[in-house]
Protein backbone atom coordinates (compact mmCIF):
# COMPACT_ATOMS: atom_id res chain seq x y z
CA UNK A 1 0.00 0.00 0.00
CA UNK A 2 2.75 2.78 0.88
CA UNK A 3 4.67 2.03 -2.96
CA UNK A 4 1.08 2.45 -4.23
CA UNK A 5 0.50 6.18 -2.32
CA UNK A 6 4.07 7.14 -3.48
CA UNK A 7 3.69 6.37 -7.12
CA UNK A 8 0.41 8.08 -7.08
CA UNK A 9 2.03 11.19 -5.01
CA UNK A 10 5.20 11.27 -7.57
CA UNK A 11 2.02 10.97 -10.74
CA UNK A 12 0.70 13.85 -9.39
CA UNK A 13 3.86 16.02 -9.00
CA UNK A 14 5.08 14.90 -12.59
CA UNK A 15 1.64 16.31 -13.72
CA UNK A 16 1.69 19.54 -11.65
CA UNK A 17 5.24 20.40 -12.45
CA UNK A 18 4.81 19.62 -16.22
CA UNK A 19 5.09 22.61 -18.69
CA UNK A 20 1.58 21.65 -20.38
CA UNK A 21 0.22 22.36 -16.97
CA UNK A 22 1.76 25.87 -16.35
CA UNK A 23 -0.38 28.80 -16.64
CA UNK A 24 0.92 31.19 -19.17
CA UNK A 25 1.80 35.10 -18.35
CA UNK A 26 -0.33 37.77 -18.87
CA UNK A 27 -0.42 38.94 -22.38
CA UNK A 28 1.92 42.00 -22.81
CA UNK A 29 -0.22 45.44 -22.89
CA UNK A 30 -1.34 45.99 -26.58
CA UNK A 31 0.24 48.91 -28.34
CA UNK A 32 -1.95 51.71 -27.94
CA UNK A 33 -1.70 52.19 -32.33
CA UNK A 34 -0.71 49.51 -33.80
CA UNK A 35 -1.10 50.13 -37.78
CA UNK A 36 0.99 49.35 -41.65
CA UNK A 37 0.32 53.12 -42.77
CA UNK A 38 2.00 52.94 -45.86
CA UNK A 39 3.41 50.24 -48.82
CA UNK A 40 5.80 50.94 -51.52
CA UNK A 41 6.84 47.94 -53.74
CA UNK A 42 9.18 48.42 -56.85
CA UNK A 43 11.29 45.79 -58.79
CA UNK A 44 14.33 45.00 -60.96
CA UNK A 45 16.01 47.21 -58.27
CA UNK A 46 19.18 45.47 -58.27
CA UNK A 47 18.39 42.77 -61.00
CA UNK A 48 15.87 42.45 -63.64
CA UNK A 49 12.89 40.62 -62.11
CA UNK A 50 13.89 41.30 -58.04
CA UNK A 51 11.28 43.18 -55.99
CA UNK A 52 11.47 45.03 -53.02
CA UNK A 53 8.36 45.21 -50.79
CA UNK A 54 8.81 47.88 -48.50
CA UNK A 55 6.09 49.27 -45.58
CA UNK A 56 5.93 52.23 -43.17
CA UNK A 57 4.41 51.11 -39.18
CA UNK A 58 3.80 52.25 -35.87
CA UNK A 59 3.87 50.50 -33.05
CA UNK A 60 2.78 52.83 -30.60
CA UNK A 61 1.84 53.36 -27.11
CA UNK A 62 0.84 56.11 -25.02
CA UNK A 63 1.56 54.25 -21.69
CA UNK A 64 2.93 51.03 -20.20
CA UNK A 65 5.29 50.16 -23.13
CA UNK A 66 7.25 46.72 -22.78
CA UNK A 67 10.80 46.85 -21.56
CA UNK A 68 11.24 44.00 -24.30
CA UNK A 69 12.20 45.05 -27.20
CA UNK A 70 9.93 45.10 -30.20
CA UNK A 71 11.77 42.98 -32.65
CA UNK A 72 11.20 40.09 -29.95
CA UNK A 73 7.26 41.03 -29.19
CA UNK A 74 6.33 41.37 -33.02
CA UNK A 75 7.26 40.52 -36.58
CA UNK A 76 6.42 40.75 -40.07
CA UNK A 77 5.21 38.33 -42.69
CA UNK A 78 4.35 38.59 -46.07
CA UNK A 79 1.55 36.21 -47.23
CA UNK A 80 0.22 35.13 -50.65
CA UNK A 81 -2.98 35.88 -51.85
CA UNK A 82 -4.04 33.15 -50.01
CA UNK A 83 -3.66 34.69 -46.96
CA UNK A 84 -2.10 31.47 -45.58
CA UNK A 85 0.91 30.55 -47.28
CA UNK A 86 3.87 32.62 -46.08
CA UNK A 87 6.53 34.21 -48.77
CA UNK A 88 8.69 35.84 -46.00
CA UNK A 89 9.32 37.08 -42.60
CA UNK A 90 11.30 40.18 -40.90
CA UNK A 91 10.98 41.99 -37.58
CA UNK A 92 11.27 45.45 -36.83
CA UNK A 93 14.83 47.04 -36.20
CA UNK A 94 15.25 47.89 -32.55
CA UNK A 95 16.79 50.84 -33.68
CA UNK A 96 15.43 53.58 -31.96
CA UNK A 97 13.20 53.26 -28.42
CA UNK A 98 13.78 50.16 -28.14
CA UNK A 99 11.97 49.65 -31.97
CA UNK A 100 8.72 50.78 -31.16
CA UNK A 101 7.28 54.55 -32.68
CA UNK A 102 7.23 54.63 -35.93
CA UNK A 103 9.59 52.70 -38.80
CA UNK A 104 9.88 51.44 -41.87
CA UNK A 105 11.29 47.92 -43.07
CA UNK A 106 10.94 45.21 -45.98
CA UNK A 107 11.15 42.42 -47.85
CA UNK A 108 13.31 41.47 -50.74
CA UNK A 109 13.43 38.97 -53.50
CA UNK A 110 15.41 37.88 -56.15
CA UNK A 111 14.15 37.52 -59.57
CA UNK A 112 14.05 33.45 -59.06
CA UNK A 113 11.74 34.17 -56.06
CA UNK A 114 9.88 37.31 -56.75
CA UNK A 115 6.11 36.81 -56.44
CA UNK A 116 3.99 37.30 -59.06
CA UNK A 117 3.81 41.21 -59.73
CA UNK A 118 0.73 43.38 -58.65
CA UNK A 119 -0.96 40.57 -57.27
CA UNK A 120 -3.11 40.93 -53.64
CA UNK A 121 -0.41 39.87 -51.29
CA UNK A 122 -1.33 40.31 -47.45
CA UNK A 123 1.21 41.91 -45.26
CA UNK A 124 0.83 41.13 -41.76
CA UNK A 125 1.87 42.65 -38.33
CA UNK A 126 1.65 40.28 -36.00
CA UNK A 127 2.71 39.83 -31.82
CA UNK A 128 4.97 36.94 -31.44
CA UNK A 129 2.80 33.73 -29.82
CA UNK A 130 6.41 33.20 -27.44
CA UNK A 131 5.01 36.20 -25.80
CA UNK A 132 1.31 36.54 -26.62
CA UNK A 133 -1.62 33.95 -26.33
CA UNK A 134 -3.69 36.00 -27.58
CA UNK A 135 -1.61 37.86 -29.87
CA UNK A 136 -2.53 40.97 -31.81
CA UNK A 137 -2.94 41.36 -35.68
CA UNK A 138 -3.16 43.95 -38.47
CA UNK A 139 -3.47 42.82 -42.06
CA UNK A 140 -2.93 44.87 -44.85
CA UNK A 141 -4.00 43.70 -48.35
CA UNK A 142 -1.57 44.97 -51.41
CA UNK A 143 -3.58 46.84 -54.01
CA UNK A 144 -2.39 47.87 -57.78
CA UNK A 145 -1.69 51.14 -56.33
CA UNK A 146 1.00 50.19 -54.05
CA UNK A 147 3.32 48.57 -56.90
CA UNK A 148 5.71 50.90 -59.39
CA UNK A 149 4.57 51.15 -63.17
CA UNK A 150 7.82 52.07 -63.92
CA UNK A 151 10.84 49.61 -65.50
CA UNK A 152 14.08 50.70 -65.05
CA UNK A 153 16.67 49.86 -62.80
CA UNK A 154 17.26 53.78 -62.36
CA UNK A 155 13.69 54.47 -62.25
CA UNK A 156 12.60 52.37 -59.25
CA UNK A 157 15.41 52.95 -57.17
CA UNK A 158 15.10 57.04 -57.36
CA UNK A 159 10.88 56.13 -56.51
CA UNK A 160 12.19 53.76 -53.61
CA UNK A 161 14.65 56.38 -52.42
CA UNK A 162 12.23 58.79 -52.54
CA UNK A 163 9.63 56.98 -50.51
CA UNK A 164 12.37 56.40 -48.32
CA UNK A 165 13.35 59.99 -47.73
CA UNK A 166 9.68 61.03 -46.82
CA UNK A 167 9.14 58.25 -44.71
CA UNK A 168 12.28 59.87 -42.90
CA UNK A 169 10.57 63.42 -42.49
CA UNK A 170 7.94 61.61 -40.46
CA UNK A 171 10.46 59.49 -38.45
CA UNK A 172 12.81 62.20 -38.01
CA UNK A 173 9.29 64.31 -36.35
CA UNK A 174 8.21 60.97 -34.59
CA UNK A 175 11.88 60.12 -32.99
CA UNK A 176 12.44 63.89 -32.41
CA UNK A 177 15.98 62.75 -34.28
CA UNK A 178 17.52 63.84 -37.74
CA UNK A 179 17.78 61.68 -40.42
CA UNK A 180 18.40 63.71 -43.29
CA UNK A 181 20.73 66.20 -44.60
CA UNK A 182 20.46 68.36 -46.94
CA UNK A 183 23.36 68.86 -49.84
CA UNK A 184 23.53 70.09 -53.24
CA UNK A 185 22.75 67.26 -55.40
CA UNK A 186 19.46 66.95 -52.83
CA UNK A 187 18.42 65.32 -49.66
CA UNK A 188 20.08 62.55 -48.19
CA UNK A 189 20.44 60.04 -45.28
CA UNK A 190 22.88 61.36 -42.66
CA UNK A 191 25.09 59.41 -40.73
CA UNK A 192 22.19 58.03 -38.03
CA UNK A 193 19.68 58.04 -41.13
CA UNK A 194 22.00 56.00 -43.27
CA UNK A 195 22.34 53.32 -40.06
CA UNK A 196 18.77 52.97 -39.62
CA UNK A 197 18.49 52.22 -43.39
CA UNK A 198 21.11 49.84 -43.94
CA UNK A 199 19.77 47.98 -40.45
CA UNK A 200 16.41 47.65 -41.24
CA UNK A 201 16.69 46.93 -45.13
CA UNK A 202 19.93 44.94 -45.74
CA UNK A 203 21.34 45.88 -49.14
CA UNK A 204 19.50 49.36 -49.21
CA UNK A 205 22.87 51.23 -50.33
CA UNK A 206 22.99 49.23 -53.64
CA UNK A 207 19.00 49.43 -54.23
CA UNK A 208 19.02 53.25 -53.43
CA UNK A 209 22.88 54.81 -53.34
CA UNK A 210 21.51 58.46 -54.18
CA UNK A 211 20.21 58.67 -51.07
CA UNK A 212 23.62 57.91 -49.41
CA UNK A 213 26.24 60.31 -49.12
CA UNK A 214 29.48 57.48 -50.30
CA UNK A 215 27.04 55.61 -52.89
CA UNK A 216 27.67 51.74 -53.86
CA UNK A 217 26.43 50.94 -57.62
CA UNK A 218 26.47 48.11 -59.36
CA UNK A 219 28.22 48.87 -63.14
CA UNK A 220 26.55 46.07 -65.98
CA UNK A 221 29.21 45.63 -68.07
CA UNK A 222 29.72 42.90 -71.07
CA UNK A 223 32.38 41.14 -71.71
CA UNK A 224 34.94 43.16 -74.45
CA UNK A 225 35.23 41.01 -77.63
CA UNK A 226 38.45 40.84 -79.41
CA UNK A 227 38.78 40.86 -83.31
CA UNK A 228 41.00 42.11 -85.96
CA UNK A 229 38.31 44.21 -87.67
CA UNK A 230 39.32 47.30 -87.15
CA UNK A 231 43.13 46.26 -88.57
CA UNK A 232 41.69 45.00 -91.66
CA UNK A 233 39.53 47.81 -91.78
CA UNK A 234 43.09 49.93 -92.13
CA UNK A 235 44.64 47.83 -94.51
CA UNK A 236 42.23 48.09 -96.67
CA UNK A 237 41.10 51.39 -97.06
CA UNK A 238 43.35 51.79 -99.98
CA UNK A 239 41.50 49.36 -102.21
CA UNK A 240 40.39 50.70 -105.71
CA UNK A 241 43.27 53.86 -105.14
CA UNK A 242 46.45 55.06 -106.90
CA UNK A 243 47.68 54.25 -103.61
CA UNK A 244 46.23 50.74 -103.12
CA UNK A 245 47.88 50.26 -107.08
CA UNK A 246 51.08 51.11 -105.72
CA UNK A 247 51.10 48.94 -102.54
CA UNK A 248 49.90 45.83 -104.37
CA UNK A 249 52.79 46.33 -106.42
CA UNK A 250 55.09 46.67 -103.87
CA UNK A 251 53.78 43.39 -103.03
CA UNK A 252 54.34 41.26 -106.06
CA UNK A 253 58.12 42.76 -106.42
CA UNK A 254 58.98 41.64 -103.13
CA UNK A 255 56.63 38.43 -103.26
CA UNK A 256 55.76 39.14 -99.84
CA UNK A 257 52.73 41.33 -98.09
CA UNK A 258 52.72 44.95 -98.82
CA UNK A 259 52.01 45.55 -95.24
CA UNK A 260 55.29 43.66 -94.03
CA UNK A 261 56.97 45.83 -96.96
CA UNK A 262 55.93 49.50 -95.30
CA UNK A 263 55.88 48.19 -91.83
CA UNK A 264 60.08 47.81 -92.63
CA UNK A 265 60.24 51.21 -94.31
CA UNK A 266 58.62 52.46 -91.17
CA UNK A 267 61.26 51.15 -89.33
CA UNK A 268 63.72 52.50 -90.70
CA UNK A 269 62.53 55.30 -90.63
CA UNK A 270 61.89 55.83 -86.78
CA UNK A 271 65.70 54.52 -86.70
CA UNK A 272 67.26 57.68 -89.10
CA UNK A 273 64.95 59.90 -86.56
CA UNK A 274 66.81 58.47 -83.98
CA UNK A 275 70.45 58.61 -85.69
CA UNK A 276 69.46 62.34 -86.59
CA UNK A 277 68.68 63.09 -82.84
CA UNK A 278 72.03 61.82 -81.89
CA UNK A 279 74.20 62.81 -84.35
CA UNK A 280 73.04 66.90 -84.59
CA UNK A 281 71.95 66.92 -80.44
CA UNK A 282 73.34 64.05 -79.10
CA UNK A 283 69.73 63.76 -77.76
CA UNK A 284 67.14 61.40 -78.76
CA UNK A 285 64.06 63.11 -77.27
CA UNK A 286 63.16 64.61 -79.93
CA UNK A 287 63.37 61.91 -82.24
CA UNK A 288 61.43 59.96 -79.43
CA UNK A 289 58.16 62.41 -79.68
CA UNK A 290 58.72 62.53 -83.64
CA UNK A 291 58.91 58.41 -83.58
CA UNK A 292 55.56 58.23 -81.38
CA UNK A 293 53.50 60.38 -84.64
CA UNK A 294 54.99 58.48 -87.08
CA UNK A 295 54.58 54.95 -85.70
CA UNK A 296 50.52 56.00 -84.72
CA UNK A 297 50.08 57.64 -87.86
CA UNK A 298 51.69 54.60 -90.08
CA UNK A 299 49.62 52.70 -88.26
CA UNK A 300 46.33 54.52 -88.65
CA UNK A 301 47.08 54.31 -92.20
CA UNK A 302 47.85 50.63 -92.40
CA UNK A 303 51.42 50.95 -93.41
CA UNK A 304 52.54 49.80 -89.87
CA UNK A 305 51.02 46.35 -88.34
CA UNK A 306 49.43 46.85 -84.65
CA UNK A 307 51.26 44.12 -83.18
CA UNK A 308 54.73 46.11 -84.34
CA UNK A 309 53.67 48.72 -82.92
CA UNK A 310 53.05 46.99 -79.57
CA UNK A 311 56.51 45.82 -79.83
CA UNK A 312 57.94 48.97 -80.49
CA UNK A 313 55.74 50.90 -77.69
CA UNK A 314 57.57 48.61 -74.90
CA UNK A 315 61.11 49.42 -76.19
CA UNK A 316 60.18 53.11 -76.03
CA UNK A 317 59.20 52.12 -72.07
CA UNK A 318 62.41 50.20 -71.73
CA UNK A 319 64.47 53.06 -73.33
CA UNK A 320 62.86 55.82 -70.84
CA UNK A 321 63.01 53.73 -68.00
CA UNK A 322 66.42 53.69 -68.89
CA UNK A 323 66.82 57.88 -69.49
CA UNK A 324 64.71 58.30 -65.83
CA UNK A 325 66.71 55.73 -63.57
CA UNK A 326 69.68 53.77 -65.23
CA UNK A 327 71.48 56.77 -67.06
CA UNK A 328 71.71 58.74 -63.89
CA UNK A 329 71.85 55.95 -61.21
Amino acid sequence: MKKILCSLALAVALVLGSPASQVMAVDPTTPTTFSIDDVQVVHNIVETGDSLYAFKYTIAYDSGQPTTPANKLFHFRLMDTDGVTQMGAVEPYAYADSGYGMGYSAFYFTADESPTWETALVLKMVGSPQYWESPPEVNYTLTGSDYSQLDTKSENQVLMGNWIIEVCRTLEINWEVKLLTETNQGTILNDTGAAYGKGTIPGLQTMCPKIFSVQNQTIDTSKRDWNPIKIDEWKLQWDGTVIGAFLDGLSELFSMDWQVVTSFGVGVLVILLFVWGQSKWADNQAAMIAGIHVLNGSTLMGFLHPAILAILTLFYALYLGYLFMGKHA
